[in-house]
């Protein structure tokens, strides 16, 4: 697993579950899944807990619709092992809600 010393960058679809890592901030892809109110979740060390939480009690909703079928989820801690281990934590604590998404690899993209 390659990633560099900046925050990841994940986008997480539904309902064609898959997650993938953006590791450059100027990848073509990143403009591409913008939408008008796209959700972005920011995880750092004063949102962890918070945004753990969320996760676990079913706050973020998945589901086909255009607003609900995706989001982007940012986490800085200056520590690529632990925000890629953070992510597939976030990962199962969304299986846990969304079947689908126990059985998918997290993909580096860039």
């Amino acid at each position: 697993m390659e990633v560099n010393n900046k925050m990841i960058k994940a986008y997480v679809y539904y309902p064609n579950p898959k997650i993938s890592v953006h590791n450059n901030p100027n990848c073509s892809l990143i403009g591409q899944h913008q939408k008008n109110q796209q959700r972005y979740i920011k995880i750092d060390i004063s949102s962890v807990t918070i945004e753990l939480q969320k996760f676990k009690n079913k706050h973020y909703i998945f589901n086909s619709t255009a607003t609900n079928n995706d989001m982007w989820i940012e986490i800085d801690f200056n520590d690529p092992v632990f925000e890629m281990n953070l992510l597939d934590y976030v990962r199962k604590l969304i299986s846990i809600h969304y079947k689908p998404f126990f059985q998918i690899s997290i993909n580096i993209h860039c």
